[in-house]
């Protein structure tokens, strides 16, 4: 597996890439998460919407 690391405002975050994601994929990903960390209080959930992000971006849609 292949960890992102990103530096913002002094502080670093990093995910594992997911074996099925490009490093492009996991960067956006990455960035949704550091982005949008305040507003989903379950963290297991901001993942799962990072995911959901990425694939609409690829044109795929959800239902929730």
């Amino acid at each position: 597996m292949e960890d992102i690391n990103i530096c913002y405002k002094g502080t670093f975050y990093n995910i594992t890439k997911e074996p099925y994601e490009s490093t492009e994929e996991a960067y956006k990903r990455l960035w949704f998460i550091i982005k949008n960390y305040n507003n989903y209080p379950n963290y297991k959930e901001l993942v799962s919407m990072s995911i959901i992000n990425n694939n609409k971006n690829k044109g795929m849609d959800y239902i929730i």
